[in-house]
């Protein structure tokens, strides 16, 4: 059977870490909201624009192979 996607060191690589800093960014942006009192659409805002930089990161600048 062909694996497409194996790595040779069978580690979390760059693009692992960029998936799951999505939706570490909003739970992070929730709990501001909840301890500091931030407004939701500004919780919101500067997640998705977090997670929107690390995916042009991920795609644009290095790419996969």
């Amino acid at each position: 059977m062909s694996h497409e996607h194996t790595s040779d060191d069978d580690g979390i690589s760059r693009y692992d870490l960029i998936l799951g800093m999505i939706p570490g960014v909003y739970v992070l942006g929730f709990a501001a909201q909840a301890v500091l009192s931030v407004s939701l659409p500004l919780v919101l805002l500067v997640a998705s624009l977090v997670a929107a930089t690390g995916l042009l990161d991920a795609l644009v600048v290095h790419p996969p192979a």
